[in-house]
């Protein structure tokens, strides 16, 4: 199931950068998937028994595994891997990218006004990363961005950014779960918040506890995202078959949106099973950094 009320801890470090100078020419991005004759890009290729993340952003990529910084992924097409049978059975595992841009490259995070100031003291709501929200919620971090803090403490994106695993796209993975250990478990969550109850109840809500959010609960979405096995899986309660599921934007159908949605698939595991996880995947971009 997928994090959706994830606590806030503001933290406060120092680092580089706050202002910008314009975009960069970004390097040319690997080819993405080849169209197929209905015009829906063909998987690319998927090794059994792995789990590669490919980044076809234009910028390098941090990426964290559950909270913790695991690897980067270059600009342009590069990869990491990890075999599905070295990680722990029925575990969940949540992976979320940051772009690594340099100071000049960062847009002012002390603009990102929307999230209306300190977390947990206002709801944050879809809308707060959409429109002229979509560039800072790509390259700054939510926890400290709006407050007046960025350019002094200079945290809040570049060299100096403050990644703690608690904000950005989620791609999530729970290998051999389930009884019988015989399926893997797979999601994209944005918490966007659209559903039965938009924006979601509050935490504390006696009358159904699963079914709402922190104050401070960030959307998870910064990076487009597509995911791709190499035979269908069964996904929602409906039992609907694909092999690949997108995000790439905050309000997307394939992510888990709110407490209560219904997005996970199901994908029979086993030695021949395969997974490739695209950040920028064919028909999708990040937003363009530049100064304000």
């Amino acid at each position: 199931m997928a994090i959706v009320a994830l606590s806030i801890a503001v933290v406060v470090g120092t680092g580089c950068g706050d202002g910008a100078t314009g975009p960069r020419t970004p390097p040319e991005p690997r080819k993405g998937p080849e169209l197929g004759s209905d015009g829906v890009p063909t998987s690319p290729t998927i090794t059994a028994g792995q789990l590669e993340f490919v980044n076809d952003c234009p910028v390098e990529l941090s990426l964290f595994q559950n909270r913790a910084s695991w690897t980067t992924l270059a600009p342009g097409g590069g990869t990491a891997s990890l075999t599905v049978a070295s990680m722990e059975t029925g575990s969940p595992n949540v992976f979320m990218p940051y772009p690594n841009l340099t100071a000049a490259e960062c847009p002012n995070c002390d603009q990102w006004t929307a999230l209306g100031g300190t977390p947990g003291t206002t709801q944050r709501e879809g809308w707060m990363w959409e429109g002229d929200n979509d560039r800072y919620a790509a390259y700054c971090n939510p926890n400290l961005s709006g407050r007046g803090i960025c350019a002094a403490q200079m945290n809040c994106c570049g060299p100096g950014m403050v990644q703690d695993g608690t904000f950005g796209t989620t791609f999530e993975f729970t290998p051999r779960g389930g009884s019988g250990q015989s399926e893997d478990f797979v999601d994209l969550s944005t918490n966007y918040g659209s559903g039965p109850h938009d924006p979601p109840h509050l935490c504390p809500y006696p009358a159904n506890p699963n079914d709402c959010v922190s104050p401070a609960a960030n959307i998870f979405f910064n990076v487009p995202v597509q995911w791709w096995s190499n035979s269908d899986c069964s996904c929602t309660s409906s039992g609907l078959q694909v092999s690949s599921r997108k995000c790439d934007q905050v309000s997307c159908e394939d992510a888990y949106q709110h407490p209560t949605d219904d997005k996970q698939c199901s994908c029979s595991s086993g030695t021949t099973r395969g997974y490739v996880v695209q950040f920028c995947p064919s028909g999708s971009a990040l937003p363009g950094s530049h100064d304000d």
